[in-house]
């Protein structure tokens, strides 16, 4: 999907777009006048990311079931809320020390009782489940994080 989104979008290439520093980043992205965010980041303009969030808009409500759609979505139009939610948290103190300290969310800094004892409702407890549902405990267990990467 990406290269035919990438066949379609090209002769959009001459619409400005801010300069990054080029130091860090492959040709490719260099030659587009725009940075990577990580590794596999495929660098897109003001128009491109309008067109995806158009067509992502447009195929999440026929189709909510595609969650990548909705994914798009975020991502393309995301931005400027995810700048206030962190300055919001940079007000606030425990916002502040997480921001800084970055901490990772694995097996050995979960207490699963005590999520299990949390209300009915409350975040802790909606996450547990969402882990009961969407990962597999087994496979939480049996990754040490240098096969994850972390």
């Amino acid at each position: 999907m990406a290269t035919v989104l990438r066949a379609v979008l090209r002769p959009f290439r001459w619409l400005p777009s801010r300069p990054r520093p080029a130091t860090e980043m492959p040709f490719r992205a260099r030659s587009d006048g725009v940075g990577l965010l990580y590794p596999h980041h495929i660098p897109t303009s003001p128009l491109q990311k309008a067109l995806l969030a158009a067509g992502s808009a447009a195929m999440a409500l026929y189709n909510p079931y595609r969650h990548d759609m909705v994914a798009v979505l975020g991502e393309t139009t995301g931005h400027r809320t995810l700048k206030v939610l962190r300055d919001q948290m940079r007000r606030d103190p425990e916002g502040a020390q997480i921001l800084q300290e970055r901490p990772r969310i694995s097996t050995s800094t979960l207490d699963l009782g005590k999520l299990q004892s949390l209300p009915e409702g409350s975040l802790g407890r909606e996450y547990l489940r969402f882990l009961d549902v969407n990962v597999s405990f087994q496979l939480l267990c049996t990754q040490s994080p240098d096969r994850t990467g972390e």
